[in-house]
């Protein structure tokens, strides 16, 4: 009997975990998401998905679905990541859509795990996640330099203005630099989702990218455009009187390969346990300290005070590692279109080649005309056209043609 019981309580466990797996909509951004076909191929009896080009509806905030799989979608030219996708089952069908804009339900029976979602996803719908999947913290960052080369401007012409801008651009800088950090921290490289081509297409990339690239310019060259502000008229834009960051940015840039290759020395000398990670840990602190002490050192000598010295360093590190975000995310949008522009670079620059001139123009009755002669001395209207010429005057001549 007790056999049976059990034998019984497993079939039911199996049931329940076998059960169909249930998921709210909660979108990240509007109040719908869409949903397109899937294209489903079984081979060696695995099933892969991959998602359809035709939209088939819209699911809204509140809406349950069904979760039955889940894989990622690099479109058809893509070198910069992927996005997930959730196939779903609604009325007997399979669809997908963005699995980022799904919850696990609470209405799943006890035992029911989540197969669909990655981390990622429930990262998404915490409070951080929330906050930095939205427009509203990348709008302030941008209006933060915004204001930073407004004061930069307006200090270089007012006295009364410089001596708040003194603090206020710091201030606004280190803010827009945290910011960056913190949304970093949280999504990572999805934190630039706003740029991303899989989700607004190339154009719609694009059209976000340029200003992007404008604000990581200027961000870049905030610190340079800071020091007239804070030494004053005395100091004359020579490099090696403005304030010191380019030790510091050797010491943080060559921290992670001092600890990669520390790590490895170490384990090829047999070092295990806490010994190493010691060691790892002063290797670290002395790549770091360094540069770190002589930016310090030069700043302090600079500001002629040990306070003001360490305020302008703390700035400093945090402007080193906001830069480095920035970049580093320009650099990983670009990388996603890097391909298609060099794709219409080349349609673009080959129409452009094999175009003809145009025959006429202004400029009263004189015409211009650039001709192209082939090997026969005879006219063409565009290099195109006299290099296929010339193609088959060889043709000929090596006896193909007759």
């Amino acid at each position: 009997m007790k056999k049976a019981i059990n034998l019984l309580m497993l079939l039911l466990l199996y049931v329940v975990a076998a059960s169909a797996q249930k998921y709210d909509v909660k979108c990240l951004r509007g109040d719908s998401v869409a949903v397109y076909d899937v294209v489903e191929t079984i081979r060696s009896e695995d099933t892969y998905y991959s998602k359809g080009e035709k939209l088939v509806f819209y699911l809204h905030d509140g809406d349950q679905v069904e979760g039955v799989d889940k894989f990622y979608y690099k479109g058809v030219i893509d070198t910069g990541g992927s996005i997930g996708y959730a196939v779903i089952q609604k009325d007997g069908k399979k669809y997908c859509t963005l699995s980022e804009n799904l919850v696990f339900s609470k209405d799943n029976p006890e035992g029911v795990e989540d197969k669909v979602l990655t981390k990622s996803d429930e990262l998404a719908h915490t409070i951080q996640g929330r906050i930095f999947n939205s427009i509203i913290p990348y709008i302030i960052i941008a209006l933060l330099f915004l204001g930073v080369m407004v004061l930069n401007i307006l200090a270089m012409r007012s006295k009364k203005i410089r001596s708040i801008a003194v603090v206020a651009i710091p201030a606004c800088i280190m803010v827009g630099t945290l910011l960056e950090i913190w949304a970093y921290s949280v999504l990572g490289t999805n934190c630039f989702w706003w740029c991303d081509k899989n989700r607004y297409g190339f154009f719609g990339s694009l059209l976000r990218i340029i200003p992007f690239g404008l604000i990581v310019f200027y961000q870049v060259m905030s610190i340079k455009f800071y020091e007239p502000v804070i030494l004053g008229e005395a100091f004359d834009g020579d490099v090696h009187d403005g304030i010191s960051v380019k030790p510091a940015l050797i010491s943080i840039l060559a921290a992670l390969p001092v600890v990669i290759v520390s790590a490895l020395i170490f384990e090829f000398l047999g070092l295990s346990g806490w010994v190493e990670s010691l060691l790892i840990l002063v290797s670290l602190l002395l790549a770091l300290g360094i540069g770190v002490f002589l930016s310090l050192k030069r700043n302090i000598e600079l500001m002629k005070s040990k306070k003001l010295g360490l305020l302008l360093t703390l700035f400093t590190i945090v402007y080193i590692l906001g830069c480095i975000v920035a970049v580093w995310g320009l650099i990983v949008v670009i990388f996603k279109l890097i391909i298609q522009i060099l794709i219409v670079g080349v349609i673009i620059g080959f129409v452009l080649y094999a175009m003809p001139e145009p025959k006429g123009g202004g400029g009263g009755n004189v015409t211009y005309r650039t001709v192209y002669y082939d090997e026969d001395r005879k006219t063409h209207d565009s290099a195109y056209a006299r290099d296929k010429a010339n193609e088959e005057i060889a043709k000929r001549e090596a006896g193909k043609i007759n």
